[in-house]
């Protein structure tokens, strides 16, 4: 059993995860995923004492999970649920995806921006509610005509902290 990291953990460390999650994010697109036995898709990332692990199901809908560690032990983890519609042009919708999520946002979201419009046609939004350690919310992307093609619902938090 992992030893808990204890109550100052978000004092002492918070800015540190941010900065973190930000970096794990943007490393979804540059770190290949690798297929496990169970079918699940999984990409890790390293930076010193933190790790960023992401897996999820292949499949529409899908699910999945991510979850940050420091020094081995779980920090922060967010779960999620996504579908794309089948009359979307997958690869335009991800692109857009990937290029909503590496944009700064100065709400507090850590996600992407609560709106963002690509060149393509495509538009991302996002609704987040609460903070880094305790959050809900959802994102979607819809097409010139205004149709919803993507979405995907999420939450999580800090873990093992208090």
């Amino acid at each position: 059993m992992q030893k808990p990291l204890g109550k100052n953990f978000m004092k002492d460390h918070g800015k540190e995860l941010e900065v973190f999650l930000r970096k794990g994010i943007n490393s979804e697109f540059t770190v290949r995923a690798v297929e496990r036995p169970d079918g699940r898709l999984f990409q890790s990332f390293k930076d010193g004492d933190w790790e960023y692990e992401n897996a999820w199901l292949i499949g529409e809908p899908s699910s999945g999970e991510t979850v940050i560690r420091y020094k081995g032990s779980p920090c922060w983890s967010m779960s999620y649920r996504s579908e794309m519609m089948a009359y979307a042009d997958k690869l335009e919708v991800y692109a857009c995806l990937r290029e909503a999520l590496k944009k700064p946002n100065s709400d507090g979201y850590f996600r992407g921006p609560t709106e963002f419009h690509t060149r393509k046609n495509y538009s991302y939004y996002n609704v987040q509610h609460g903070p880094l350690t305790k959050f809900n919310g959802y994102e979607y992307i819809k097409d010139i005509d205004g149709d919803v093609v993507f979405r995907i619902h999420y939450n999580g938090g800090v873990i093992g902290v208090y």
